[in-house]
């Protein structure tokens, strides 16, 4: 091709280096260019003339000259894709090319463009040391190019050209497929792999992007994807951005539709001059996909490899799309009935929560009554048609968005708008029977609801406060509904703290005995005591009647019980060993003991390790006790008596009575409640029940024994009517064991 060819300049030759324009590559079918930097006019003319029409590898070659060092700066600075660079080492001034090359390896930081240093003057600047300290092509005398030959010097330094041009091109190649894998690994959706795909495609190639991804007909689980009979675009971009979502068999673009599903249905890749269309196979993606890429140029083999890498990746970046969203499901939805978990709806009312602390939303529970009670009854895989059948109740009553999510066995949050979510809408699904296959059921169910801004803290705290409201409501009875009160969350903390308390004090020791005297009313003897457990703390005694009920609704029960029954025994080894071992000890007995039915055992253990007789052991049972576990609490009191204890009906006639399971308890004595005894005096009603209870008593062989006496007048009462022994602050209160021994020998004394 012709020479470039420019006047030399009185310039000053200082090197800078402007950045004044862009550096295009070039194709790669168009002309090596080589810059010629000389200030000898008859050789630049020489040097025209030898580049005149010539090839080398196959290309034609484009010279561009110029006279200076300074001129040369300002065309790189402009352009600067040059393959080799021929430069005088005498210019201007002495050394000029040196700093050149210094130049154009350190400013510009070009390191691919050969150069070839050439001197007319032998010996100014030594071969060998020019070669090592500079980084060279060649370095040699202006008159040996004719020996040497120009166009073997330029082919050598062209083919180096070519080889740094191509590890260069792949350098940048992997570093655009490295940032792209890297964009992809951080996508949480199809739709984001696929714009990311198809930019990073026309990064890699410097093409624009005009494509299509498709996926395979029937792919289940992809997020962003509903299962479908045909193939489907996922992504598009340039003039194919309209078809995106839109059925692969109805894109207009024919060419196009044809080798998608070809690549498809061959699982095969598939190369053309104009196009590109890669597939993914489903052990790579975990689904199958297509990528259609037009391009305007063929593809050079090394663009293909890099090409095979990036597909590579980009399959991965599918896959792992794909394996998060099923670690998402395992994660967040409920495998029996498909519908989001407690840490989905944990995790919706976070987001809910985050938009202006979730104003305007509500979150329902709903615990269905007596689930438990249908399992046993009809077995589990009849309760979990019941469910099922219930969350299609529940999802036709809330549509979305509004969540529907299982958070416990038979217990689901409704989580949506405050004037579509309620525990009015709730109970409204129970209204009709529930069908499940050709049965129907009526359900009631307990609910609650709390407003998503009701109170401070995060959404597990949140949704804590309204399990407490949810219990509230379930006290009540089935069908009762409860809106969340700060003061009844309040008061279940409190509960939960003093249950906290009181396992610490189990474990630390602190709860003792004491014992309150059971007196003969004819003769005033001590007969023996009642055992009543105590709790202390720096706040003073803590009633038995607030933290028994907590225990009874924790494990502490059994601790507690297996302390009192122990204590007691030990108390009664004292009484033996102080020569008052004719006195019975009575302790109080929970409805959760019974349970296991291994009492009556471990009692007969306790007893024998005192070295006590189980006959000095008095059972006291109330008839709420009695009325909740009746086989198993029947069975331990006949147990107890066999090894000649007693057994005597606590708090009487202010339970539910049943006088039918009366009639089945060995009962040695029936307890008239302090209610009765407090009002003795004053309440003509309260005379006629306690006679009642008297009369009861003897009619089924019981003695009695007044509880809370605490006048003279109460005991006259009671002694007249017939009631045998008494406990109360008339004759003592209770004692610890040391003084109770004391009270006892003092009241021999006095007989």
């Amino acid at each position: 091709m012709a020479a470039n060819a420019s006047r030399p300049t009185p310039e000053d030759d200082s090197i800078e280096f402007a950045d004044e324009a862009s550096h295009p590559t070039l194709p790669p079918a168009s002309a090596w260019r080589v810059l010629a930097v000389d200030d000898d006019q008859d050789f630049q003319r020489s040097l025209a003339l030898a580049f005149k029409n010539i090839r080398i590898l196959g290309r034609p070659v484009e010279l561009v000259q110029a006279f200076s060092v300074s001129e040369a700066a300002r065309l790189l600075a402009r352009d600067r894709d040059y393959a080799v660079i021929l430069a005088d080492v005498v210019m201007g001034s002495a050394r000029d090319g040196l700093k050149l090359v210094k130049g154009i390896r350190g400013m510009l930081g070009l390191t691919t463009p050969r150069i070839v240093l050439l001197t007319g003057q032998p010996n100014f600047a030594p071969i060998d040391q020019a070669m090592e300290d500079y980084d060279l092509t060649d370095y040699c005398l202006k008159s040996d190019l004719a020996t040497r030959g120009l166009k073997n010097i330029l082919t050598g330094a062209l083919r180096a050209y070519a080889q740094l041009t191509t590890i260069a091109t792949a350098h940048r190649g992997l570093e655009r497929i490295l940032e792209a894998s890297n964009q992809m690994a951080g996508a949480r959706s199809i739709a984001e792999v696929a714009r990311t795909l198809l930019d990073g495609l026309g990064a890699l190639l410097q093409i624009p992007i005009d494509g299509m991804i498709a996926i395979q007909a029937g792919e289940v689980g992809i997020p962003g994807v509903d299962a479908a009979t045909e193939a489907r675009i996922v992504g598009a971009a340039g003039c194919f951005a309209e078809t995106r979502l839109q059925p692969l068999n109805t894109i207009p673009h024919e060419s196009a539709r044809r080798l998608l599903n070809d690549a498809l249905s061959g699982r095969v890749s598939i190369d053309r001059k104009d196009c590109q269309v890669l597939y993914f196979p489903r052990q790579h993606a975990m689904a199958e996909y297509a990528v259609y890429l037009a391009t305007p140029r063929p593809l050079d083999a090394q663009e293909q490899e890099l090409l095979r890498v990036f597909a590579a990746n980009a399959a991965k970046g599918f896959g792992n799309v794909a394996l998060i969203s099923r670690l998402d499901q395992t994660a967040f939805t409920d495998a029996l009935l498909n519908i989001p978990n407690r840490s989905a709806l944990l995790r919706e009312l976070g987001r809910l929560r985050g938009d202006r602390n979730g104003s305007g939303y509500r979150l329902v529970l709903l615990d269905v009554d007596n689930y438990g009670g249908l399992n046993d009854a009809f077995g589990v895989a009849l309760g979990d048609r019941v469910l099922t059948a219930l969350v299609a109740r529940l999802q036709q009553r809330f549509a979305p968005p509004t969540l529907i999510a299982r958070i416990a066995g038979d217990v689901f949050a409704i989580l949506g708008k405050h004037n579509a979510v309620g525990t009015a809408h709730a109970a409204a699904v129970f209204e009709e029977p529930l069908a499940v296959g050709e049965d129907s059921y009526h359900l009631s169910a307990c609910t609650t609801e709390i407003a998503l801004d009701a109170r401070d803290g995060d959404s597990a705290d949140l949704l804590s406060a309204a399990w407490g409201s949810l219990r509230a409501a379930k006290a009540r009875g089935p069908g009762s509904a409860q809106h969340y009160d700060p003061e009844v969350e309040r008061r279940t903390g409190e509960r939960f703290a003093l249950i906290s308390r009181l396992g610490k004090a189990l474990r630390d020791e602190v709860l003792f005995l004491v014992f309150q005297p059971q007196v003969d009313l004819r003769t005033g003897a001590v007969t023996g005591a009642e055992a009543l457990l105590r709790w202390p703390t720096d706040d003073g005694f803590i009633p038995p009647n607030t933290f028994i009920p907590l225990a009874e609704q924790s494990s502490h029960i059994d601790a507690i019980g297996a302390l009192v029954t122990r204590h007691t025994c030990r108390a009664l080894q004292q009484l033996a060993q102080a020569g008052l071992g004719k006195l019975c000890v009575s302790m109080n007995v929970s409805a959760r003991q019974f349970d296991a039915n291994t009492f009556s055992a471990r009692l007969a253990e306790a007893c024998a390790e005192a070295g006590v007789s189980p006959d000095q052991v008095g059972l006291e049972v109330t008839e709420t006790a009695v009325m909740q576990s009746v086989e198993a609490v029947i069975d331990t009191l006949h147990a107890h008596r066999r090894r000649g204890g007693s057994v005597a009906i606590d708090d009487f006639g202010t339970g539910m009575s049943s006088l039918s399971y009366l009639l089945q308890l060995p009962i040695d004595h029936l307890k008239i409640d302090q209610s009765f005894v407090s009002r003795l005096e004053s309440d003509p009603r309260s005379r006629t029940l306690a006679r009642m209870i008297i009369d009861l008593g003897h009619t089924i062989g019981a003695s009695l024994i007044a509880e809370g006496v605490e006048t003279d007048a109460q005991a006259d009462w009671l002694r007249s009517n017939g009631c045998e022994t008494a406990q109360g602050w008339r004759f003592a209160r209770p004692m610890p064991l040391p003084e109770f021994i004391d009270f006892c020998r003092a009241a021999r004394s006095a007989d």
